[in-house]
């Protein structure tokens, strides 16, 4: 049915915004969802019988749940806030409604910087102090409650973490240019609902550059290969085959609601392959801090924390 400029507002209209219509309704973003849909939470509108009259307590709840997804995500929406009708006021077509929707619709996964909270050197972060010529790998797990919670940290804007740092090492050619691979070129990586990032400045391996990859994309329970950098992004150009690989892994359980698993494992690899140049040391020494964390969506404008306590531990790690 048509949405037009001084239309009555019917039932069929309200349940359609509210829950009805596809592929965006208020409930759908909101509630329990399915797949990358839904943040879980619990204060979900009502649906009106047939032929019954949509009350201006109803429309303003309903407006009300639009603008808390709105802020959350950092959207912005032109339909007012709710209390913007009272009892007695024509209940007519507010024209913005239905593209509002749509907006908040398409920018379901995305969140505004203050509205999650991060949780940082969680379990699993390990600072490696031998002396190294090889590889360092580091594997941690993070669990989630429920397939749901895993879905719903994800939909929600969650982001799972990882960054590597370097300090007290002899200061060598070699161990400057793994300092500045970590530290600015590569930096932190973040995984989130359907895309990955780094926050560096650096090249990253074309071949392994998996940016459109996040939760949702990972297949199988087997490794999928994010990033991976290499050195030599100094001025030390000899050691362009020392890199850093990210990979991420999931249980792959789906539950009721097509999720894509509750244990996220990724594993850091920091493999030393350049040949020396004769004029540094080739085994690196100092502390090698593999840091792990997360940043989980707070409830500035959610109901409540559907996303639960999220579990980490680290898998396995090994320097060589």
């Amino acid at each position: 049915m048509a949405y037009q400029t001084g239309d009555l507002i019917l039932d069929d209209h309200y349940n359609g915004f509210a829950n009805g219509n596809s592929p965006n309704n208020v409930n759908k973003i909101w509630g329990t969802g399915a797949g990358i849909f839904g943040y879980g939470q619990s204060n979900t509108i009502s649906t009106v019988d047939t032929d019954t009259t949509v009350q201006a307590t109803q429309w303003n709840t309903l407006l009300s749940r639009m603008r808390s997804i709105a802020d959350h995500q950092g959207t912005g929406i032109t339909t007012s806030d709710s209390g913007q009708i009272a009892t007695g006021d024509p209940l007519t077509a507010i024209t913005t409604i239905s593209a509002d929707i749509t907006t908040i619709g398409n920018a379901k996964t995305t969140v505004a910087a203050n509205n999650v909270t991060l949780s940082n050197a969680v379990t699993g972060t390990r600072t490696f102090t031998g002396t190294w010529s090889s590889a360092v790998v580091h594997e941690v797990k993070y669990t989630f409650a429920s397939v749901d919670a895993a879905r719903y940290f994800f939909n929600a804007g969650g982001t799972i973490r990882w960054n590597g740092s370097m300090n007290g090492f002899t200061s060598d050619p070699k161990t400057l240019d793994w300092e500045n691979l970590f530290e600015t070129k590569f930096n932190v990586f973040s995984f989130g609902a359907t895309s990955s990032s780094v926050s560096g400045n650096g090249t990253m391996d074309s071949n392994n550059n998996n940016t459109g990859t996040g939760y949702y994309d990972l297949t199988g329970t087997d490794y999928n290969v994010i990033f991976k950098m290499f050195g030599g992004q100094l001025t030390y150009s000899y050691y362009n085959t020392n890199f850093i690989q990210i990979e991420v892994k999931t249980n792959g359980t789906a539950g009721d609601n097509s999720a894509n698993g509750n244990e996220i494992t990724i594993k850091a690899t920091m493999q030393d392959a350049a040949s020396d140049d004769g004029s540094a040391d080739d085994t690196m020494d100092g502390n090698l801090v593999s840091n792990w964390g997360y940043n989980k969506p707070n409830q500035n404008h959610l109901n409540n924390d559907a996303c639960g306590t999220i579990t980490t531990a680290e898998v396995s790690q090994s320097q060589s």
